[in-house]
């Protein structure tokens, strides 16, 4: 893959807060400290970690806008041009030295989603996608969700009550519950997940993965609600998501 600019720029930044996430992540087993002073660490690295990626995609596009976990809007003066930043995702994994946890960066233009980044700190995996250009993992990895399409047969990621849990056990569905829905998005769109259930998550969870999984072949439905945040579907295939919506209608 020929990384466009946009991208180019999205990885540098990622890149740089990856390599302090790294190296907090590895202090994380030296600390001895109280609860508190445990939790302000992890905020800092967040902090931090959101920091060097604003400093960075500012200084290469400047005037862009942002939206981001940490820090709120961050309005500019191309207000249809907006960076989408979280700078952990999966922050409790995070903390609790679970290595799966990822930095999610995407650019919307003219309320659409054009370009996403999702990067494993600890794998050195970069996931990553442009409107019709394809989705890769790595410059050349060309990545394809599995189309799988009969709910028996899948496994299944969901960030949503017990009780759609459980029907979706029922049916025969291998359940996971992983706690990155970027990583969680990135995967499926590699094929590795078939279907990714979200309920009430924010629009920094899913913006890079809803490029990903577009243009890896897979479906995405994502609902804004009054409260601001999102409810999504993601699948494998077509015949895969209308049986998810069936289920989560009864």
């Amino acid at each position: 893959m020929n990384s466009s600019a946009n991208l180019h720029v999205m990885f540098k930044a990622a890149e740089k807060a990856a390599f302090s996430l790294v190296r907090d992540f590895g202090e994380l087993e030296k600390l001895q400290v109280s609860r508190k002073g445990f939790k302000n660490f992890v905020t800092s690295a967040d902090k931090n970690s959101e920091s060097k990626i604003i400093y960075e995609l500012s200084k290469a596009r400047a005037g862009f806008s942002f939206i981001c976990e940490e820090s709120g809007s961050i309005p500019g003066e191309k207000k249809d041009s907006i960076w989408i930043v979280d700078p952990i995702d999966g922050t409790n994994n995070f903390m609790r030295g679970i290595p799966y946890f990822a930095i999610n960066i995407a650019l919307m233009e003219n309320d659409e989603f054009v370009s996403g980044l999702t990067l494993d700190p600890m794998r050195r995996d970069c996931f990553k996608a442009e409107i019709g250009n394809g989705a890769f993992l790595g410059n050349r990895n060309r990545i394809r969700v599995s189309g799988r399409e009969d709910i028996e047969e899948s496994v299944i990621v969901t960030r949503t009550s017990g009780a759609i849990d459980l029907k979706i056990v029922e049916l025969g569905a291998i359940l996971r519950k992983t706690g990155s829905l970027a990583l969680d998005l990135a995967y499926l769109s590699a094929g590795k997940y078939d279907a990714v259930i979200a309920e009430d998550v924010m629009i920094w969870d899913i913006a890079s993965g809803v490029v990903l999984v577009k243009e890896s072949g897979g479906f995405i439905r994502y609902n804004k609600k009054e409260n601001g945040k999102y409810d999504v579907i993601a699948t494998s295939s077509l015949k895969l998501l209308e049986s998810i919506n069936r289920i989560l209608k009864t």
